[in-house]
């Protein structure tokens, strides 16, 4: 009986690649309420007959946490009509997280010092041994667009550490956004752009501090 939930968290996964489904999460009660296969907008609307099936009710969804899934935000939009769609904070660091290693990908081509440095970046630098701190910091210093990357991704990492409010948050990431667009780093201005396309649902985060945590240790 899914009377009340107005709390939801979807997520796709899939078996290295193939067959995808779709999970759907009560945020509340922290528990799965439907599976169903595929990972387009028509999961949504699965779902929503499924949900009204065990007495929910999708006009009364209020928020949903979820991935930048064009298919989502369709489905969302059209099944739950008065539901805030919060992207999952999670899924924006690693959209820049994958960016930053594009471009160390790209630059290694030419610049031999980044061989077999991937983890030095991808990792939090805490999480490094002494070794590896040592040589991530050398490379810092040198004049690469993977350095610059790098304190990139920092920088947003800290915007949602350390933001308090969405005003605040809104304020710091136009600036992240603006010192992406012009840093000539290509990979990193899809990321100013993915980010200013999917702005209302990143700063939901802010006003409602949920996250899709809850799905991705369910899968």
């Amino acid at each position: 009986d899914y009377t009340g939930v107005e709390a939801i968290g979807i997520d796709e996964t899939s078996r290295k690649g193939h067959r995808y489904i779709t999970v759907v999460a009560d945020l509340v009660e922290r528990n799965v309420i439907c599976v169903v296969p595929g990972k387009d907008s028509t999961t949504i609307k699965r779902f929503a007959r499924d949900f009204m099936d065990h007495n929910g009710d999708p006009d009364r969804v209020r928020l949903v946490t979820c991935d930048m899934s064009l298919g989502f935000a369709k489905g969302i939009r059209e099944r739950l009509p008065n539901a805030a769609r919060i992207i999952d904070k999670f899924h924006v660091v690693k959209n820049c997280n994958d960016a930053l290693d594009q471009v160390r990908r790209r630059e290694s081509k030419t610049e031999g010092v980044l061989k077999k440095s991937r983890y030095l970046w991808l990792k939090n630098f805490q999480n490094l041994n002494k070794v590896q701190q040592i040589k991530q910091m050398a490379l810092s210093q040198l004049n690469l667009q993977t350095g610059r990357a790098y304190r990139m991704r920092l920088s947003l990492q800290n915007i949602y550490q350390n933001c308090e409010t969405r005003e605040d948050a809104e304020l710091k990431l136009k600036e992240f956004c603006s010192w992406l667009m012009h840093a000539r780093i290509p990979e990193m201005k899809r990321v100013a752009k993915m980010i200013r396309n999917h702005w209302e649902g990143i700063l939901n985060y802010w006003t409602y501090r949920r996250t899709n945590a809850l799905l991705e240790g369910l899968n």
